[in-house]
């Protein structure tokens, strides 16, 4: 990794230069909007996860994760309007395992709904480095903390099943390719169907993501899929074209 793509890094997380989009997640019985995912962006490196990869090869991951959680929910403060929303964020294993990691969110815990509005996602982009130290800091935030996980991409990476039984997350996002040709899918249908019958069984919310064409969204709804979430249901917006900003 060159000098020039570290100087970039420790640019954006000291001067924060990057915001936040906020896809809708969308309960697929009522048809309302049930929280947001909020993405980080960058003017200086425009693909995200080239920019993550960047923080992982300069070691910079921990302060970008945590910079970009602080700054979405000061944003979130700033928004009355979506206060009784829930917003989604990505986060990374390495950073749930972190040292300072429980620290970081004693910081943001003065206010005790935060934890209730409040899911983070645990992003499967990174191979977990150690699933024990992982369950342990989950179980951790949750227990003191009071917030609620999410496992992002489910389907794709090699350890989901076990990250299921191991973090008991509270959602379960299956990765896109569950939604693509869902409707002509016997397989797919089939495979959903398992899924929720254990999530029924075990209190947790599925997601299906990357929901593009309403055939697959009807399915979807037939099967019984609690959220849905896809450019077909809402595109990543910025904050500031979604909400009003509170007045004083």
């Amino acid at each position: 990794m060159s000098d020039l793509n570290e100087i970039y890094i420790d640019k954006i997380i000291q001067e924060k230069n990057f915001h936040h989009a906020c896809q809708p997640l969308i309960d697929l019985k009522s048809q309302q909007v049930y929280g947001y995912e909020v993405l980080l962006r960058s003017e200086f490196i425009k693909n995200p996860e080239l920019l993550f990869q960047y923080a992982i090869a300069n070691n910079k991951l921990f302060e970008l994760d945590t910079s970009s959680i602080f700054i979405a929910l000061s944003m979130y403060g700033d928004y009355r309007s979506i206060r009784h929303i829930k917003l989604f964020l990505n986060v990374y294993p390495s950073t749930l395992i972190h040292p300072s990691f429980h620290k970081f969110l004693d910081k943001l815990n003065n206010n005790p709904s935060l934890s209730k509005k409040l899911i983070f996602e645990v992003n499967e982009a990174e191979k977990v480095p150690d699933m024990d130290s992982l369950k342990k800091a989950v179980n951790l935030i949750k227990a003191k903390l009071g917030y609620t996980f999410a496992l992002d991409d489910v389907g794709k990476g090699d350890s989901s099943l076990r990250a299921i039984i191991e973090l008991e997350p509270d959602y379960i996002k299956l990765d896109k390719y569950f939604s693509i040709d869902l409707s002509i899918s016997r397989r797919k249908q089939d495979m959903i169907q398992m899924i929720l019958h254990f999530c029924q069984n075990n209190h947790i919310k599925l997601v299906l993501e990357g929901i593009e064409k309403s055939k697959d969204l009807a399915t979807a709804k037939a099967l019984g899929v609690h959220l849905g979430q896809g450019y077909l249901l809402g595109k990543p917006s910025h904050f500031s074209k979604l909400f009003y900003q509170a007045t004083p």
